[in-house]
């Protein structure tokens, strides 16, 4: 294990990463699109899914560290189609995002902090008794309560624009069997009914009782994805239940439904009014807020990280293409010192024995010549850089060679023949 954490450590301390203000942005931006992805797709089947890439992803960096090479090669190519296995896993969840994109909204309402919205006590008294009268009727009733986070992104369906102020009449009537409307959640923003019959993305949770239906699943999906309030009436049970971030709790007064509200949707009875953007905007939500930057990091580190290894090679010197009529003489260059950068598993797996300097003589001229060694003299894989050679020149010098010699042979008369 300690050779593991001792590769591990060695890999990122051979980096050199100035993280200059592009970087910075840049891990910035992608914090908040992961965020705004966690909130919208957890508690689903697809961030299950999405959970076991990341593990996945974790389990290739430490078989790569500890120098498991069938399994890290087997896990990158998993990891080479992972956008694809993405788009595959989640086309339902990017569909239904991109259809609840609308121009009016101004992009940036994705990334700041939801408005404080004003919630009249008034109205939250009058929102207590006509859920209890409806459990008295046995009427079905959804209602979903905006605070900082804004509902539109994660509805299935919009429903339909209402914009009036919250009355006993009008909500009954809203759920009343016979109206278009009564079949859907109530959106209701600050003192005001915003919008009538959404449809609210299901919980997949297995932990609700088998008697709650589709409007309690409803509740509890809205809640588990945002930090909205719903109140539910069953009318099986003529019962009205409470949910907030996924846990659901069953109240038996109107006054109980009231003090509830009160305490979530106001401060000690006062309205909240409208804040301006400040610690709030880091502090809510901090740790999952604090878990997307982490994931960024890491995917930086992974991916720009390897790009920036350097490491050096102590490499021979090949003399190629010598004219047939000279000779090298004197000292002559043997090695040199190569320094190569690119990304870790090509480097990994790069064989210094396997590296050689050749240089080519073949226009080469008698005397002494000083050649220059680039990255076109060695012979690298394609991806990774020649970053500098040492020395980056060398002294190549040559001279002819002498003529053969001559060699005497006597002839048959013994006189002396001289043969070339």
């Amino acid at each position: 294990m300690e050779g593991v954490f001792g590769t591990v450590w060695s890999w990122y301390a051979d980096f050199s990463l100035p993280v200059g203000w592009r970087d910075a942005v840049d891990m910035a931006l992608m914090a908040c699109l992961v965020y705004q992805a966690y909130i919208r797709f957890r508690g689903t089947r697809a961030a299950r899914i999405g959970v076991g890439l990341v593990i996945m992803g974790a389990l290739y960096f430490l078989a790569h560290a500890a120098g498991l090479l069938l399994t890290s090669w087997v896990l990158s190519g998993v990891w080479a189609a992972a956008f694809v296995l993405v788009i595959i896993v989640f086309q339902g969840e990017i569909r239904q995002i991109l259809e609840q994109v609308q121009p009016a909204i101004p992009s940036f309402a994705l990334f700041r902090r939801g408005r404080q919205l004003q919630s009249e006590v008034e109205t939250l008294r009058t929102i207590a008794s006509t859920c209890f009268t409806l459990a008295t009727k046995r009427r079905g009733a959804l209602l979903m309560f905006e605070r900082r986070n804004q509902l539109e992104p994660f509805l299935r369906s919009p429903g339909v624009i209402v914009d009036a102020r919250v009355s006993p009449q009008l909500l009954e009537n809203l759920f009343m069997p016979p109206s278009p409307l009564h079949d859907g959640a109530i959106y209701i923003r600050g003192d005001r009914i915003f919008r009538a019959s959404c449809v609210l993305p299901l919980s997949e949770t297995h932990s609700l009782p088998h008697f709650y239906g589709t409007r309690h699943r409803a509740a509890v999906g809205i809640t588990e994805r945002s930090d909205a309030l719903a109140v539910v009436v069953s009318e099986e049970r003529a019962a009205v239940s409470v949910v907030e971030r996924g846990n659901m709790v069953t109240l038996p007064a109107a006054q109980d439904l009231y003090a509830w509200l009160l305490t979530r949707l106001t401060d000690g009875g006062q309205p909240h009014r409208f804040i301006w953007p400040s610690l709030t905007l880091l502090t809510h939500n901090w740790r999952v807020k604090l878990a997307s930057l982490a994931v960024v990091l890491l995917l930086w580190l992974a991916l720009v990280g390897p790009q920036n290894a350097e490491v050096g090679f102590t490499i021979p010197v090949i003399y190629d293409n010598i004219p047939a009529s000279f000779d090298l003489t004197g000292n002559r260059t043997q090695e040199v010192y190569l320094r190569v950068r690119g990304p870790r598993e090509l480097i990994n797996f790069l064989d210094p024995r396997r590296l050689h300097a050749t240089l080519n003589l073949k226009e080469a001229q008698e005397g002494a010549t000083r050649y220059s060694l680039s990255a076109q003299d060695v012979d690298i894989p394609l991806g990774v850089e020649v970053v500098g050679v040492d020395p980056a020149t060398v002294t190549v010098r040559l001279k002819k060679k002498p003529p053969p010699e001559k060699e005497e042979t006597k002839g048959a008369s013994g006189k002396s023949v001289t043969q070339k």
